[in-house]
């Protein structure tokens, strides 16, 4: 995995296909960054950590969390248009601010916590931001929700969640939380859960906020016997989880919005928890049969480290991997 570091972020050495660079605009500076709705730079703010996850051969998801402890930020810098949306979760209060839309003033009125705003990056933002703030972007290519709405067979339009509305969205938070820990700990998350959180989020947004709201297709069936032994087949081949949801659905001939739908369906949870359980159920094995240190075991099983490898082992079996050992008299 790699993790940019323009916005004074460690690099983490790895494979590159999951984070990356995004392409987010001809003749963009690397290091502007976007902050609520327009664009700042790292050294305005105390905290900046971004992660990239290519959608297709030109475009990439974007999340960034940006924090500033102090008021006084000030107004924004100049935004290239992209074809793109902003959504913008605040995880702190938000009071102090003006914000203008192609130079139309749109919002100053306070944000709780839990507020989301989608913004349309083909138009031009501005801010005068006074107070503090907490924030996380995600930056969804068209691109990308053409081609969830290709999977789904319905239109979107537009995603529409002005700011002025001030919006709690406690789903979309829950999910934004789930894949914060990425910024921090790249190396502990594996495409496929990525790939999931991802897509989860998309259709959120989708069904929440796009102004084509179809209704939701009919139950679909799960998977076939031989589309189910096939994707098991393919997770087990690579513990470390970095075969992505496409690849997965492709082997089973279906779309990655009915695969995962259909593999919940049959094996009663998402292909990245059927994968941790596997991890796991590995771990077990190793220790029982090998005299191996547990540090070898981790990356045998697909782990990042040892430390990756002992929490997650802990959560699902109430005891640490060294205990579970004892326990077994090994």
């Amino acid at each position: 995995m790699r993790l940019n570091d323009e916005c004074g972020v460690r690099r983490t050495p790895g494979p590159e296909a999951l984070f990356c660079k995004p392409a987010t605009g001809r003749n963009r500076d690397d290091r502007e960054i976007n902050v609520v709705v327009a664009q700042t730079s790292p050294e305005r703010v105390d905290v900046a950590k971004r992660i990239t996850v290519k959608s297709g051969a030109d475009e990439a998801f974007a999340m960034t969390h940006l924090l500033r402890r102090t008021s006084g930020h000030g107004l924004t810098e100049p935004q290239a248009r992209v074809d793109a949306y902003v959504a913008c979760l605040h995880l702190d209060r938000f009071d102090d601010y003006d914000i203008w839309c192609d130079e139309r003033h749109e919002a100053s009125r306070a944000l709780a916590p839990g507020t989301i705003h989608i913004n349309d990056m083909r138009h031009k933002w501005r801010a005068d931001i006074r107070s503090s703030f907490n924030v996380v972007n995600f930056y969804l290519p068209q691109s990308a929700l053409n081609a969830f709405a290709d999977e789904e067979g319905t239109a979107v339009g537009e995603l529409h969640c002005p700011v002025g509305l001030g919006t709690v969205d406690t789903v979309f938070g829950n999910l934004i939380m789930a894949l914060l820990p990425a910024l921090s700990k790249p190396e502990q998350i594996n495409r496929l859960f990525a790939d999931y959180t991802l897509r989860a989020m998309t259709a959120h947004l989708v069904r929440s906020y796009g102004s084509s709201r179809n209704a939701p297709a009919g139950a679909r069936g799960g998977l076939a016997s031989w589309q189910e032994r096939r994707a098991k087949e393919l997770l087990r081949a690579d513990l470390s989880g970095q075969i992505s949801l496409p690849e997965l659905a492709s082997a089973c001939r279906l779309s990655s919005s009915h695969f995962s739908q259909a593999f919940k369906q049959t094996v009663g949870c998402p292909p990245h928890q059927w994968l941790l359980h596997q991890r796991v159920e590995r771990a077990k094995e190793l220790i029982l049969n090998t005299t191996q240190p547990l540090s070898e075991i981790a990356l045998a099983t697909g782990f990042a480290d040892q430390s990756h490898f002992t929490r997650v082992f802990s959560q699902r079996v109430k005891m640490s991997p060294a205990v579970w050992r004892r326990a077994q008299g090994r």
